[in-house]
């Protein structure tokens, strides 16, 4: 018997026999013929093998379990028609809830690394999206990217791939598509033919990416970062390596601008997700691991990266990074600047700042 969130659950293998003929359930993962059932106090989950199941588990049945064995009990034809529209209305958006909530799991998982994990609350997100909108909606999108995305990261290609058109099918018979989805779309094809070494085809996506993205949040946020950030990995692969300078330093100054501004504005900083910010600490290491190699560690450029990265770890409460972080740029524009330049001074009155904070203060 295992416990996971305070709710038990057991895994055990499956007796076909006490299954009706052309009856016998199929995996919640892959949709193939289980061998085992996954039995809560809640609900009996059905699974190809225990690895799908402990993987479902963990990923999101965990949280969930308790909530769809209502969904997917048989009402029965009872009470009025205006009694049996009510539970209709009642069960869409609880399906709209588990959604919401699936996809955030998923997007968590993503964020971490943790891809085999985010896999099933995709999936189940799926689901409910089919039950909700039927095959092919628009609403399925984000989940379709979710999928691609998780196995991209587990160098699945084909998968990636398959999802990536079921996504794209989608999108093109919806012309109202928003920007933001379409960025996205493009953002995905564009890690996908990179990854198989399609580098132009993947520079062609990543452009469609920018540009979509700059039409829904403009070409300075932080959510089009990335697609620069992507096509500087693409011309540094390609040894274009001013080009790919010049593209990370527009991502690094995208997000200074963006640090600077959240130090004073705090409404700021929590437009942001969890997930976006650990992107950002992600891209802005990189890049100042690539400066420091190609410039050189004391190089102003490596200073200001640093300095950046700094300020979205005080962002995310990490104090002890942010100080690390803070301290080396502080003397790289010192010997860089002087101690009295107005680039310096700033930076010294952060890391005072932050000195005055407890190790592990956490500011969120």
């Amino acid at each position: 018997l295992h416990q996971k969130m305070e709710t038990p659950y057991e895994i055990r293998g499956l007796n076909t026999l006490a299954f009706p003929k052309g009856k016998h359930p199929r995996c919640e993962l892959t949709n193939v013929a289980a061998t085992v059932q996954c039995e809560t106090p809640f609900i009996t989950l059905y699974y190809a093998t225990r690895e799908h199941a402990e993987q479902a588990w963990h990923g999101i049945m965990h949280k969930i379990a308790p909530l769809i064995g209502p969904l997917r009990a048989n009402a029965g034809i009872i009470g009025s028609e205006e009694d049996r529209a009510k539970r209709e209305y009642t069960l869409n958006m609880s399906k709209r809830a588990l959604v919401e909530l699936c996809e955030q799991e998923a997007a968590k998982f993503l964020a971490s690394g943790r891809h085999e994990l985010a896999i099933p609350g995709a999936i189940q997100a799926l689901s409910f999206l089919k039950e909700l909108h039927g095959d092919g909606a628009m609403e399925m999108v984000p989940s379709y990217l979710l999928l691609a995305e998780a196995n991209l990261g587990l160098g699945r290609f084909q998968q990636a791939d398959e999802f990536l058109s079921l996504a794209n099918w989608s999108v093109l018979q919806h012309p109202d598509c928003s920007n933001k989805v379409r960025s996205k779309l493009h953002r995905n094809f564009g890690k996908l033919y990179s990854a198989q070494g399609k580098l132009n085809e993947a520079l062609v996506e990543l452009s469609k990416d920018i540009y979509c993205s700059s039409l829904e949040v403009g070409p300075e946020h932080v959510n089009t970062s990335a697609g620069y950030y992507y096509m500087a990995s693409i011309f540094y692969t390609q040894h274009r390596v001013e080009n790919a300078l010049a593209f990370y330093d527009k991502v690094v100054d995208i997000w200074y601008k963006f640090v600077a501004a959240a130090r004073t504005d705090a409404e700021l900083a929590d437009t942001l997700s969890a997930s976006q910010l650990s992107e950002g600490v992600d891209m802005i290491t990189y890049i100042l691991q690539t400066r420091a190699k190609l410039l050189g560690i004391n190089h102003i450029a490596t200073g200001e990266a640093r300095y950046t990265l700094g300020l979205l770890h005080v962002i995310r409460g990490d104090i002890s990074e942010a100080r690390e972080c803070i301290s080396g740029a502080c003397d790289i524009y010192g010997k860089h600047l002087g101690s009295e330049h107005p680039s310096t001074r700033d930076i010294l009155n952060v890391l005072l700042q932050i000195n005055q904070e407890p190790q592990d203060d956490d500011y969120n």
